[in-house]
């Protein structure tokens, strides 16, 4: 990446990437997020160096979607939309929903939008960002909610086009797209008219109180009494899963795999296992981390040794080494947490503390708020 002298003086500005450089910039990936990062060059952008939750979508932005004169343009804008900021100033503007950076999935619907705008202007002959003018914008808004929307998804359709000309503002080669009049406007005259049927009252009958009341009694009960361990197993799960993907196959690590394996397969005890579409399988990437050998060398000792029949015969836990606090009744409410379980329970977490959320607010999923898709998307309900 370059650096333009106006860059290193404008902490908003990013520098210019090269087809080498990586899609998500190291300092917004977690330490824990394992997920393989996309490069500036790929045709296939994924998001997931950005999502930590395991009950969330891994978004991606497919540029092969994109009319090639303008993929250059736009995978800039783009870019500069995953690692940048909005500048306070322009949000002071945008008004309390506005944020200076987006969760993954609202990326991905952006682009969309950004896509959907490029192949219209090229169906126009419109081959450059800096060609689209004021009349174009204003042609495309009339065309774009013919199919009829809310006046809130208009609302939002408008602000993600709007991103395109703040963030190419901060990217390193602007375009020189011109500024959509509804972001100096206003967007209340850009928007369809309201017809009493789109907004935000409740018109669902609330659940009785006699199935709400032990739904909410166990949410609560779950975040206060189980979310310590089944995050602590989380944490541990995500750390097995970065060692088993860095271990190195070496002679040491094959004499630990076969005092692991050997005496619980001549024993006749259950093998560490996991489960593969409706198949259980050998639990490589767990075996992998406890013993400190690469996932390769599971397989193929465990093919060379039938192991691989054994564990679907005689399937075994994979216990992790966390603490359980939590109680149930005055005791313990497992024995262990177990490697193939800590992704379920997190959503279970999330959808617990959806619930207690949804209750607190008053939000009902016919409101379709930003708040309630986010906790939704949490609580891996898309």
């Amino acid at each position: 990446m370059t650096t333009s002298p106006a860059a290193e003086n404008d902490p908003y500005l990013l520098p210019m990437p090269g087809p080498d450089s990586v899609v998500v910039l190291p300092q917004w990936i977690s330490a824990g997020n394992t997920h393989p990062n996309s490069r500036y060059q790929d045709l296939i952008w994924s998001l997931a160096p950005l999502i930590d939750n395991p009950g969330t979508h891994l978004a991606k932005i497919l540029w092969r979607n994109c009319p090639a004169p303008l993929r250059g343009q736009l995978k800039l804008a783009a870019w500069t939309m995953i690692n940048g900021q909005l500048r306070p100033t322009y949000l002071q503007v945008r008004g309390t929903a506005a944020r200076a950076r987006t969760s993954p999935l609202d990326v991905q619907g952006t682009c969309h939008e950004w896509l959907r705008l490029a192949n219209w202007l090229c169906k126009r002959s419109i081959t450059s960002l800096a060609a689209c003018t004021e009349a174009d914008w204003r042609a495309y808004a009339s065309e774009r909610f013919d199919d009829g929307v809310s006046r809130g998804h208009a609302e939002k359709v408008y602000a993600r086009l709007a991103d395109l000309w703040a963030f190419d503002q901060l990217s390193a080669r602007p375009s020189g797209i011109v500024r959509p009049p509804w972001d100096t406007e206003g967007v209340d005259d850009f928007l369809p008219a309201a017809n009493g049927t789109g907004g935000g009252e409740n018109t669902t009958e609330p659940l009785d109180p006699q199935v709400l009341g032990p739904l909410l009694v166990w949410a609560i009960r779950f975040v206060d009494d189980l979310s310590d361990d089944i995050l602590t197993a989380w944490a541990e799960r995500c750390r097995l899963t970065a060692l088993a993907t860095t271990n190195k196959a070496t002679s040491t690590s094959r004499a630990a795999l076969a005092e692991y394996l050997l005496p619980l397969a001549r024993n006749g005890a259950p093998l560490p296992a996991s489960s593969s579409g409706h198949r259980l399988r050998l639990a490589h990437t767990y075996i992998a981390a406890v013993t400190g050998v690469s996932r390769k060398q599971v397989e193929g000792f465990g093919r060379r040794h039938g192991l691989l029949t054994l564990a679907a015969e005689r399937p075994g836990p994979c216990p992790m080494r966390t603490p359980i606090t939590g109680q149930i009744d005055g005791k313990p409410w497992r024995e262990h947490m177990d490697f193939n379980e800590a992704s379920a329970l997190m959503r279970h977490l999330g959808t617990a503390a959806m619930i207690i959320c949804l209750y607190l607010t008053g939000m009902r999923p016919q409101e379709n708020g930003a708040e309630l898709h986010l906790m939704q998307h949490s609580a891996g309900f898309e």
